[in-house]
């Protein structure tokens, strides 16, 4: 009998140190950061005292191709931080002559035969929305804003239009490589708290082996990116810089189109604007553009489109990247639309191409809409609250064409003076689930088409993160000369969210003059 308790007791305990093994591996990983008073110099060597004293960050665990499994080369990363800024110090083990090191354009590693690595910062801990920053093995940067909505591609895990200032080093070791980063405060958001915890990831990836790993292990099987960050604890007493800047600009030119000596045009081209960039808060910034010069900006590449829908092209434009994670969070705001082609601009071309004005010939044409100027307030409260305000204001167009017959000008008025207005709030709760309200406008001077659209996206997850409910309902109203009309659309999806068997049943509803 006692032979029988003793057995009962082993088992016992057994169970217990099983189950006890389960609960501390399900447990996020902690590092903690190290406060340095010293000067810091990104160079990649770490010589500096604070990286032989702060705490390690190793044994990664592989992502793919299979998970869980040990890496086949050792990581070692280090996190220290002062007054201005925060500090990544990763150490990765290998051969040099087999690391990868193809030069690539930055934010496009993602399918180069290049290894990188990544650090991610989850500073309001919602386990929802963080920043990434990456650096390849040629001291390429990458840096991206993580939300739910994201979408990933490779080792890039969130939204690259939007580019931080921040600084990284590369070096060669004889067993390994190293990358060095600095991140000041000003690149990123966070609260004022006196003692805070964050969110941290640490990525590792070796082309050669094909082989991505992860600090705190990122299951495949469980739903979600950011919920498993381990984290990041120690950081006291952050000061929030003082974030603004100025940028005002101003060009000219003289534009000369030969023809003949009455027809030869000539123009004199002169603009000049200024962007703004406050931070009201450590949480939220107020961004403003007056006559913003986009003439930088990459060009995009032509479609020739054949459907009845419109192609969407990446936002390229730098006011329009900050804080893309809120105004996004629906899906039914396409920053484009703001300052693209005059609606009769194509409508101009054809009709003097053999339509009713094949009397007259283009003298100007403008195929951009100018904008007036532009406001963008963006945040997050430390209640997790995000709260998104835009306002643009574009001016009208009008085309300029002279008849052939008496060689007479006349303006012809291809887009109206429009106002757009976005409003999103973004309430993020307990287990990844999120509750968001995007309302979109649209107002056209005189008797033009005006459109107002309202989105609500609800995301609901068990504790465990196994089940969750998606609820997506959608109204618009448009308003024109002829009364206007309206549209919804709604999406339901309910269903078993993590596990190596997945299930979910989804229903959409639209209406015929959805818009």
């Amino acid at each position: 009998m006692s032979g029988t308790n003793s057995m009962l007791k082993i088992l016992s305990y057994t169970i217990f140190l099983v189950f006890l093994g389960t609960t501390l591996l399900a447990q996020p990983r902690n590092i903690q950061a190290l406060k340095t008073d010293l000067p810091m110099k990104v160079d990649g060597n770490l010589d500096e005292p604070v990286w032989k004293l702060a705490p390690v960050a190793t044994d990664f665990i592989t992502n793919s191709p299979v998970y869980g499994k040990k890496p086949t080369n050792k990581t070692e990363v280090r996190v220290a931080y002062d007054n201005t800024a925060i500090y990544i110090a990763a150490y990765i083990h290998d051969d040099p002559k087999k690391i990868r090191k193809q030069f690539t354009p930055r934010d496009q590693e993602g399918r180069a035969d290049v290894d990188y690595f990544s650090v991610f910062f989850d500073t309001y801990k919602d386990r929802q929305n963080a920043y990434q920053f990456l650096v390849t093995s040629r001291n390429v940067q990458s840096d991206a804003r993580v939300s739910p909505q994201a979408q990933t591609d490779f080792g890039v895990y969130g939204d690259v239009s939007w580019d931080a200032v921040w600084d990284s080093r590369v070096s060669y070791k004889a067993d390994g490589w190293v990358v060095e980063m600095k991140i000041p405060y000003f690149s990123i958001r966070f609260s004022k708290e006196t003692i805070q915890d964050w969110g941290i990831q640490f990525l590792s990836f070796s082309r050669r082996l094909n082989e991505s790993c992860f600090w705190n292990p990122v299951d495949p099987n469980v739903n979600g990116f950011a919920n498993q960050f381990g984290d990041l604890s120690g950081l006291q007493k952050l000061v929030p810089p003082l974030r603004l800047s100025f940028s005002p600009y101003i060009s000219g030119g003289y534009r000369e189109t030969p023809g003949l000596a009455t027809d030869t045009k000539r123009e004199w081209l002169k603009s000049g604007g200024m962007d703004v960039k406050y931070g009201i808060s450590e949480s939220f910034t107020l961004d403003a553009t007056l006559i913003p010069d986009f003439g930088q900006v990459i060009s995009d590449n032509v479609v020739n489109n054949i459907t009845p829908f419109e192609v969407q092209f990446r936002e390229n434009r730098p006011f329009f990247t900050e804080g893309t994670e809120l105004f996004n969070k629906s899906g039914i705001f396409y920053s484009r639309r703001v300052g693209s082609v005059p609606g009769r601009y194509d409508e101009i071309n054809q009709e003097v191409d053999g339509g009713s004005l094949n009397d007259y010939s283009i003298l100007k044409n403008p195929s951009v809409t100018r904008l007036y100027n532009a406001l963008k307030f963006s945040g997050r409260t430390r209640n997790n609250l995000g709260i998104g305000i835009f306002n643009a204001v574009t001016q009208p167009e009008h085309a300029r064409l002279r008849n052939i017959n008496t060689n007479l000008d006349t303006s012809i008025n291809t887009e109206a003076l429009t106002n757009y207005n976005v409003i999103v709030l973004d309430q993020a709760l307990k287990n990844r689930s999120y509750v968001s309200l995007t309302n979109t406008n649209v107002l056209r001077n005189g008797n033009e088409r005006d459109a107002n659209v309202t989105a609500v996206d609800i995301a609901l997850y068990d504790k465990k993160n196994r089940f969750g409910v998606i609820l997506q309902p959608t109204y618009s109203k448009i308003f024109d000369k002829n009364g206007g009309y309206d549209g919804f659309r709604n999406y339901f999806e309910i269903g078993k969210v993590s596990g190596k068997f997945r299930y979910s049943l989804n229903n959409e509803i639209k209406s015929l003059n959805t818009t």
